[in-house]
């Protein structure tokens, strides 16, 4: 029995020597002895290894229940002992099935983004604020489960002071790229003392959404050339500012409307259409007893409305 078990383990650790190099990186583990375990069984650095694995490739709501779960030695596809530590990798298919057996879901495609963070309006030095939240974003990645890569999705998050429609001082977070804005829980927060803790923990939730979305198979990305930004500059008041976004998003060349900037007298929109005719948009606001003024190439919008 024990000649068996010496070949299961050395069949676990050469016969997948050809692991390819561009495998998902979320499943392969280092996981270092202790004291009072020197020697770690498959089975021991499993038990050590899973709980990073979760982090990594279960999303938020399901970690819970994940950290519960013993696993099982079948999970393991390779397994190597070095005298200082074991490197392990798990069977993404394996793995899938072992959690989808306690009703819970896996993030199956590793998410891979272009990220950049702008930050925009603060008192403080933006361009530093904006270098440290990215340094943040990476050591997030490995951690969970994501990857930051110039080849990946592109992801560009702004984070500027606005106003709610009250006039009350808020924080905004813009999503441009691939994703949308629509992704989000809350696109605003009230301002806090200490402005770079808030924006970290911020940002930490914003791209645990984005990854766990990955999970729910209904992720659509965004075609960037069917989008607008749309400035509206007028002191209507809040019900009438609602029925014209309601209105707004009923229009038949219109995917989505979503608020990017939300101020008592102005109001940026981005607008995701099926197509990229735009031409409707003047006669569309001139109905509504508004004007629309194309803007230049470049600007900040592509129409205002007053």
């Amino acid at each position: 029995m024990k000649y068996i078990a010496f070949l299961f383990m050395v069949f676990i650790s050469f016969s997948t020597s050809g692991w390819a190099e561009d495998a998902d990186a979320r499943f392969h583990i280092r996981v270092y002895p202790t004291e009072d375990n020197p020697r770690l069984s498959v089975n021991d650095a499993m038990r050590l290894a899973l709980p990073t694995l979760w982090k990594r490739v279960v999303p938020t709501q399901g970690l819970d229940k994940a950290s519960r779960l013993k696993g099982r030695t079948s999970l393991v596809l390779q397994f190597k002992a070095d005298k200082r530590w074991v490197d392990l990798v798990f069977n993404p298919v394996q793995v899938q099935r072992y959690l989808a057996g306690f009703g819970i879901a896996m993030v199956n495609q590793q998410p891979k983004w272009d990220l950049s963070i702008q930050v925009r309006g603060f008192d403080q030095d933006d361009a530093s604020l904006a270098r440290e939240l990215m340094n943040f974003s990476y050591t997030m990645a490995d951690k969970q489960g994501f990857l930051l890569t110039p080849k990946g999705r592109k992801l560009q998050l702004s984070f500027q002071p606005s106003a709610d429609a009250y006039g009350q001082p808020m924080i905004s977070v813009d999503v441009q790229g691939a994703f949308s804005t629509d992704i989000l829980a809350e696109t605003q927060q009230m301002p806090q003392a200490y402005l770079s803790y808030q924006l970290q923990a911020w940002l930490q939730d914003i791209l645990l959404q984005i990854r766990d979305a990955y999970s729910l198979g209904t992720l659509h990305f965004k075609d960037t050339s069917k989008e607008m930004m749309i400035t509206i500059e007028s002191d209507l008041p809040l019900t009438s500012e609602v029925a014209l976004e309601e209105a707004l998003v009923r229009q038949a060349h219109v995917v989505s409307v979503t608020p990017v900037l939300l101020q008592k007298m102005r109001r940026q929109y981005r607008i995701v259409m099926k197509d990229d005719d735009d031409s409707w948009v003047e006669s569309w606001f001139s109905a509504y007893g508004m004007q629309a003024i194309r803007q230049a190439d470049g600007s900040e919008s592509q129409w205002l409305v007053q």
